[in-house]
């Protein structure tokens, strides 16, 4: 049983690094906040990734109790969303470089499949249990909050 939790910690934390430390090597950096200028609300830079290394131990432990719950279609749903979020550099950065579009709208775009996402995995969590579901609402809310970080770069973009 401790074997599993530390399997499903593990899991979730290979995918967000795994993931993303191969994104500046590629190329895909994002700016920091000393070459634009920041939104009053917007956190440091170096606040982004601690608060998604505790977004992803919720899921790991969602997951776990999903398992124990024998629920494994949620179970896998979580990995997916958490492989989406884990992307967001490649679906941003990347396809700016390939489209010249801004990734301040590909991540809006990729922001509210991720709020829509996880609201449908929530709800479906709620059924088997409402606390387990409080695991993944604040993926939704901080995901939200990212979205008006974008909202309000673009409106400074467009100044």
């Amino acid at each position: 049983m401790v074997s599993e939790i530390f399997f499903n910690i593990s899991l979730f934390l290979g995918i967000l690094l795994l993931i993303n430390i191969p994104a500046p090597l590629l190329g895909l950096k994002f700016e920091g906040n000393s070459l634009r200028k920041r939104l009053w609300f917007e956190p440091a830079g170096f606040v982004i990734p601690i608060v998604w290394v505790g977004l992803f131990l919720f899921l790991a432990y969602l997951r776990y109790q999903l398992i124990l719950l024998e629920a494994l279609d949620l179970a896998r749903m979580v990995i997916i969303l958490a492989v989406v979020c884990a992307t967001y550099a490649y679906y941003t950065l990347g396809l700016e470089k390939l489209t010249g579009v801004s990734a301040l709208k590909f991540g809006l775009i990729g922001n509210g499949l991720i709020i829509i996402s996880a609201i449908r995995i929530g709800v479906e969590v709620a059924e088997l249990s409402i606390s387990l579901s409080y695991l993944i609402y604040p993926i939704v809310v901080w995901t939200f909050f990212a979205s008006m970080i974008l909202v309000g770069q673009l409106r400074i973009q467009k100044a």
